[in-house]
């Protein structure tokens, strides 16, 4: 018995030689054939990926992934590889390659590899872990409902929620406050109230203990998919016990108001208030039984909303408020604009999009992708720009579904193509590149909004919703909803002061936050005069 065990084991071990051996033929034939070379290697006789794993999680835990990424892109180039866990993974943030990832060579790459432990119990079939047909359909139905951003934006629901924030505000009597987790209540409040109907009242003192727990298992389950995405095939060593019942908590709550929104799809919409809170009014839910009557999918649909909108513009905000409170020149000429276009009135959806320099500002500050020049920064330029500077996810990732190319960052001067073979993925920063030197000049690290009054994007991989058909397709009812409620602050305040010292720090989730948050003082403007 014992030596036809040894027998089978020889001959499989012989099968995966063989099979390696095959597939590196192949490999370095199609590399001939499309005149690639390599790129450069991280660790390159480290053939297991141990070490980079050990570095790379050390990093992680440390809060220094950023300042990690950007100095192995300074030093090996804008594109390299590295192995973890014997994986090739490529990393890059070259425009070029960009572009070709998310555009010219979409159909070569997937998502859905590299999310489905993520995704398994939350959403497992929603838009974000979808690939081929069934990701286009999902497409189609959330292209068709942003499309309309002027009548989805219900600026008297945001009016509502704002005025529970500034309420907020002004109960700490002047003392110095943390926007950051007031702008996440904030924007929780207003996504669930998109997305479901009813807001999550984190910031009104009528939240019902059902929804206190429904918020308190969405950020942890968000929490862990972070985490278990990080730790990749490594997660099943974790314990997930929690997380299972924060997934049960979120899918209940849901799952009755699905139930609520299926059983009353025919009725016509009402607009009515209760103690000036709108209870009715568009939310994505309703909307989405107009496709379909099937439980499963609209639970998953309205759980895609709340997992990738709320951190977006979370992020954006805090970003924003963060660079301001350290530039006045920046804050006081954007509330000059914006008080001598509305005054101190709700603005309407058109005067929203007419700020030209308030979008100057978002470009600057609102980054989609975390990478890495913290380390760099001048101390007045640590109040970089939003989007540009402080992206809302930190890096994104696609797996390739057949051996394919990028067109840079092979060779001695990373000019050539690389291979990426089958079942490799790739890592794409767009922090690095919105921070690029060679892309945005040797002022790349300073917060300038004015470079957008002229700057062109094509070509300078500035993606802080992506490119192509899987640009996020609400990035225009994010950016409004940020709109609305940054005018608002700024009509409300006027002078916007840091009260922490402390250099930004990396906290990466789903999203990227401040560790330090954004500690202000806010003067209102019948206390400046």
């Amino acid at each position: 018995m014992f030596d036809i065990f040894l027998g089978a084991l020889a001959f499989l071990s012989v099968a995966c030689v063989l099979k390696k051996a095959l597939r590196w033929r192949q490999s370095s034939q199609f590399s001939r054939s499309n005149s690639c070379q390599a790129a450069p290697a991280v660790q390159p006789y480290d053939y297991l990926g141990l070490i980079n794993l050990y570095t790379t999680s050390r990093h992680f835990a440390g809060q220094t992934a950023l300042r990690n990424i950007t100095n192995l892109f300074d030093k090996h180039g804008r594109t390299f590889t590295q192995k973890i866990l014997t994986e090739t993974i490529v990393f890059t943030c070259d425009p070029r390659n960009l572009k070709h990832i998310l555009v010219t060579g979409f159909a070569d790459y997937d998502v859905r590899p590299g999310r489905v432990h993520i995704f398994k119990d939350v959403a497992e079939h929603g838009i974000l872990a979808l690939d081929g047909q069934e990701w286009k359909a999902a497409r189609a139905v959330y292209r068709d409902e942003f499309s309309h951003t002027r009548s989805i934006l219900d600026l008297q629901r945001h009016e509502y929620h704002i005025e529970n924030l500034l309420r907020e505000i002004h109960l700490s009597g002047g003392a110095p406050c943390d926007l950051q987790p007031l702008f996440l209540k904030l924007v929780i409040d207003l996504t669930t109230a998109f997305a479901l109907g009813e807001s999550s009242n984190m910031l009104s003192p009528s939240q019902t203990e059902e929804q206190r727990r429904f918020v308190e298992a969405l950020v942890y389950v968000k929490k862990i998919m972070a985490r278990d995405g990080f730790m990749g095939p490594l997660h099943v060593i974790l314990s997930h016990k929690r997380y299972y019942k924060a997934c049960q908590v979120f899918h209940g709550f849901v799952e009755r108001r699905v139930k609520q929104a299926t059983e009353k799809r025919q009725q016509p919409a009402e607009k009515a208030t209760t103690n000036g809170e709108p209870t009715e009014g568009y939310n994505m839910l309703h909307s989405l039984t107009e496709y379909t009557s099937d439980a499963v999918a609209l639970r998953e649909g309205v759980e895609s909303i709340l997992i990738a909108a709320i951190d977006t513009v979370a992020s954006l905000l805090t970003a924003t408020f963060y660079l301001l409170a350290r530039d006045e020149r920046v804050f006081q000429k954007l509330r000059k604009n914006i008080l001598d276009g509305v005054g101190h009135r709700e603005p309407t959806y058109d005067e929203i999009k007419s700020f030209a320099y308030l979008r100057h500002v978002f470009n600057e500050g609102l980054p989609p992708v975390v990478a890495s020049i913290l380390v760099m920064l001048r101390p007045h330029a640590d109040s970089s720009t939003a989007m540009r500077l402080y992206p809302g996810v930190p890096f994104s990732g696609r797996v390739a579904n057949k051996d394919t190319v990028l067109p840079c960052g092979g060779g001695p001067n990373g000019t050539s193509p690389i291979v990426v073979s089958k079942g490799e993925q790739v890592i794409f920063s767009s922090w690095a590149s919105h921070r690029s030197v060679q892309n945005f000049g040797d002022d790349a690290h300073e917060f300038r909004p004015e470079r957008w009054e002229h700057l062109k994007v094509e070509g300078l991989g500035y993606i802080p919703f992506h490119l192509g058909p899987r640009a996020c397709p609400g990035q225009h009812y994010a950016l409004a909803s940020a709109s609305y409620v940054t005018i608002r602050m700024l009509q409300t305040f006027a002078k916007l002061e840091p009260r922490d010292t402390r250099r930004w720090q990396e906290q990466i989730g789903l999203s990227l936050l401040n560790a330090n948050g954004v500690v202000v003082a806010l003067t209102p403007e019948s206390r400046a005069k």
